[in-house]
């Protein structure tokens, strides 16, 4: 075996353990399940190094166990970079095309900022609060490991003209708001709405239906308005969500509609074999589904089969 040909393998096998989640080597689940856990904990000590007094009865513990994490992050993300020219989306690209493409794209970006900030503080002195705040990234990570993420993120990405119209809505909502209540309360409640800036926080919080309490208007005219703009915020601050809400709907339901199709081919001939299953487990990745939903499509589609046999040629009825 040439050198070429055992790095190759050894990328390849590389890609399967990190990347493919239709590869079938013992040591994938493990790996994915150990960095899974290792990035929940990695905000969990987060949280806990905050409290001056855990972090100074703990601080060596700690911070060997951010270096440790940091190796690790840094390994799984060089091995991804080393390892992802063997992906299908990349076949045809050259190796290092196939990287940098890689290395741009949104998880690969995150992956890097979750350890970036730990060798910049090497040479830069960065403030202790910054250096949290990213490392928190780190549980963006988990966007890797769960599909549904990916599929939530492909929303955001097709609906992204809707969400900004309602969200220019809000904004337009807000500022007119915030401008008729500084008009109204200004003389009353001095300190309170002295600037339209400082009315913005009123309306924000009167529009989203929270509420604080904290500035009440005084005034007939501006308790009017509250009423108005709580109203007119039950269903703007909505908007947003009612539309995230219907596009994932949508777009899980063409994502299995694709898939049933791609099962009723496979089974046009009556059977599934081992390279049909195969190519059915990559396609459910890719589109993000559950791998439960595809063995509940396959048996109900099989099951369906069996009730209704017909020949795929010319479409006749076959006897049982």
């Amino acid at each position: 075996m040439t050198l070429s040909t055992a790095t190759s393998s050894v990328r390849h096998a590389a890609f399967d353990l990190l990347e493919n989640r239709v590869s079938r080597l013992p040591g994938s689940r493990l790996i994915n399940r150990f960095i899974i856990a290792l990035i929940v904990a990695n905000g969990v000590a987060v949280v806990l190094e905050s409290n001056p007094q855990l972090y100074v009865a703990y601080e060596d513990f700690l911070v060997a166990f951010d270096l440790f994490s940091v190796v690790i992050f840094t390994l799984e993300y060089l091995a991804r970079l080393w390892a992802v020219s063997e992906h299908p989306r990349y076949h045809g690209m050259s190796a290092i095309r196939a990287r940098v493409r890689y290395a741009l794209t949104p998880l690969a970006l995150v992956d890097l900022l979750a350890v970036a900030p730990y060798y910049l503080a090497l040479f830069i002195q960065i403030d202790l609060r910054y250096l949290r705040l990213f490392r928190l990234l780190r549980l963006l990570k988990l966007s890797h490991y769960f599909d549904g993420l990916q599929v939530f993120a492909t929303v955001l990405r097709r609906e992204a003209g809707a969400i900004a119209g309602a969200l220019m809505i809000m904004t337009v909502l807000v500022v007119i708001s915030a401008c008729l209540m500084f008009t109204l309360e200004n003389a009353v409640l001095p300190g309170h709405f002295d600037s339209i800036a400082q009315a913005i926080w009123w309306a924000v919080v009167t529009l989203t239906t929270v509420g604080y309490g904290d500035v009440v208007p005084l005034t007939f005219g501006g308790k009017l308005l509250g009423i108005v703009i709580m109203l007119c915020g039950v269903g703007t601050m909505a908007l947003p969500a009612g539309i995230l809400a219907a596009r994932f709907s949508e777009e899980l339901h063409q994502r299995r509609e694709v898939l049933l199709a791609r099962i009723r081919e496979a089974l046009a001939d009556g059977t599934l074999d081992p390279e049909e299953e195969a190519s059915l487990e990559q396609l459910q990745q890719e589109l993000a589904i559950p791998a439960g939903d595809l063995a509940r499509m396959i048996r109900s589609q099989q099951a369906w089969q069996a009730r209704h046999r017909y020949c795929p040629h010319c479409g006749s009825s076959l006897p049982p």
